[in-house]
């Protein structure tokens, strides 16, 4: 999970501000919606922070967390280059990474000098993409099970070159016709690889073996 430090309240007045806030940090008699919004960057993330799923914030002067989030991406800050900014929503009561973190007292494994750290957690996981109800609480695939979704996926297209058609034409824009209206088994001599990065980007790379 990730976790930030925040400072005290800070005003703010800085026109290429990406966030035009009117301040940053920790704003003890604002409300939880305006810390939120003023405090989503603009931060120095290591590429770990496009794998999680949840943020909470601590503030400094009393070692509490103060509010969480989920995050749906982070994007780089414009103007502010190796900057980032967080996209998502604020939690409230009844969810279990608010119930879990809020009000208590910062994670001792997320106490450190810099102020962006990070810590495992077992609150607030998702169901592995792959489809297999797994629960996982970083990234989006139990480790491997992206290569038994992509292969899933190309079975129902048909064999290897029916699905490089069929992903060709999506990618034009056309409409694919299926190989087949019925399920399709993928049999040939090769490999199909996705490797997913860091930053969640995809690459996906088919080795059929040459035919002698």
């Amino acid at each position: 999970m990730l976790h930030i430090t925040l400072a005290a309240k800070t005003p703010a007045d800085d026109p290429t501000d990406p966030l035009q806030r009117t301040f940053y940090g920790w704003g003890e008699g604002d409300p939880v919606e305006q810390n939120w919004a003023n405090n989503r960057g603009c931060w120095v993330l290591g590429a770990r922070a496009n794998r999680e799923n949840y943020v909470i914030f601590s503030y400094y002067k009393v070692h509490k967390v103060v509010m969480a989030a989920e995050i749906d991406q982070i994007i780089d800050a414009p103007g502010r280059p190796g900057r980032k900014i967080i996209e998502g929503r604020l939690l409230s009561a009844g969810h279990p990474v608010h119930d879990r973190y809020v009000g208590e007292s910062t994670p001792p494994s997320a106490r450190a000098r810099n102020p962006v750290t990070y810590f495992d957690s077992t609150v607030g996981g998702r169901l592995c993409g792959c489809g297999c109800g797994t629960e996982i609480f970083v990234g989006d695939f139990v480790r491997g099970h992206e290569q038994t979704a992509l292969h899933q996926r190309v079975a129902k297209i048909g064999t290897i070159p029916d699905f490089l058609r069929w992903f060709d034409a999506v990618h034009a824009g056309l409409t694919p016709t299926a190989a087949s209206s019925e399920g399709a088994s993928l049999t040939f001599e090769g490999s199909v690889n996705l490797t997913v990065a860091d930053d969640g980007s995809a690459t996906i790379t088919v080795k059929p073996t040459p035919r002698t």
